[in-house]
Parts: structure tokens; sequence; C-alpha cells
């Protein structure tokens, strides 16, 4: 398989990835960390997969980011470039998110687990690596899809959805309904494997082509 292939079967992974951790958290799962750690001890495997499970997802959005960013040229260039290296900002919030859920279920079952948990919570570099970065990187994406659509890759409907599905994401964060969650992320799952099916097939060298004038 070329690059655009493998980038491509990763990024289609990827959403599959998402989508599956929604409906491995259990409930209860967001919250206080008082409510966080209880839903830890009680289902310590589902928490753990969940976390994997999604940290997985992000980390293999990384070839697909990788491979637009060396791809496109011209047109969209530059708004690709800063939505790739964002979303790669976003990843390392994501995964850095994801060990530390992980963590939880071992402070779950520890006395000072409360303590130490929401000593972290409300630890400032932490603030700065969690919730900036993981920020940072959704909204990255959305100027991801925007470079796309300014390189002819797409239509400019990519970066509207990706909007609604960021914006859906505040509004929700604090949900672990899956079907909720599924459906914030639908608009950003369709817009990204609308990018992964221009891989698949080799489209992104449009960019670089010459537009052709009819005789």
């Amino acid at each position: 398989m070329n690059r655009r292939t493998v980038a491509s079967v990763c990024l289609f992974a990827s959403l599959a990835l998402h989508l599956a951790s929604y409906f491995l958290r259990p409930a209860g799962s967001e919250g206080s960390a008082a409510a966080q750690l209880a839903t830890a001890a009680a289902h310590p495997a589902a928490t753990a997969a969940a976390a994997l499970v999604e940290t997985a997802g992000w980390v293999l959005l990384l070839p697909a980011l990788m491979a637009l960013w060396g791809e496109v040229r011209g047109r969209g260039a530059v708004l690709v470039g800063l939505g790739a290296w964002g979303a790669v900002l976003g990843v390392l919030g994501f995964t850095a998110g994801g060990v530390l859920n992980v963590i939880t279920v071992d402070l779950a079952r520890s006395p000072r687990g409360i303590a130490a948990f929401t000593a972290i919570q409300h630890d400032g570099v932490v603030f700065g690596v969690f919730v900036l970065a993981i920020m940072l990187g959704l909204v990255a994406l959305v100027v991801l899809l925007a470079g796309v659509a300014r390189a002819g890759l797409g239509g400019w409907w990519l970066p509207i959805a990706g909007a609604v599905s960021v914006v859906g994401d505040q509004m929700t964060g604090d949900s672990t309904n899956p079907l909720l969650l599924s459906a914030v992320f639908l608009p950003m799952a369709v817009a990204l494997a609308a990018v992964g099916a221009r891989l698949l097939t080799g489209a992104v060298q449009l960019s670089d082509a010459p537009v052709p004038v009819p005789a």
C-alpha cells in the first residue's frame, strides 16, 4: 500500500474507534472527581478500555494529517499545514487525557485517590496540556477541513460540519450517552471520511494539477 492508502485506512479506523469508545464508556465517567473515581472503581475494565480505544483512535489520525500536510500544495496549503500541526497538538492532549483516564482506575483503588485526582485537575500545567491542547486540536481540525475545501478537494460543507461537531462537543461535554455523543461526532466523522475517500482515490493530486481549459 502507498502512503495515501495507509493514511486513508488509518483515518477510517480512527473514526470507527472514536465511535466505539462512546459505547464502551461507562455511565458516570464524566462529572466531578468523586463521580469519575466512583465510576472507575465500579467499572475498571470499561473505563480503561474506553480510554485506550479513544486514544488509539486519535493516534491513528496522525498518518492522515501528515499525508495531507505533505500532499496539498498551492491553494489551501497554509490552512492544511496549520490545521495538521494543530491537530497533532490535539492528539498529544487527547493521548495525555487517555493516560490520565487509565490512571484513574488505579487512583480509584487508593485511599488518597480523590485528593490526588483533584490535585491533578487543578494543576495549571495539566490544564495547559489537556484542555488547551485538546481545544486547539479540535479547532485545528476545522482549519484543516477549511484548507481541504480551499484546495478544491471538497466542498465548503467540510469545515462547517467540523465546526458543528466542535460546538456540539462543548455543549455535551458532561454527557455519557453514546447515542448523543455519536450524533454530535457524526458531522465531523462524515467530513473526515470524505477526506479519507479523497486520499484513498489519490484525488489529493488535484491540488497541484492545472485546471483543464476547454478547447
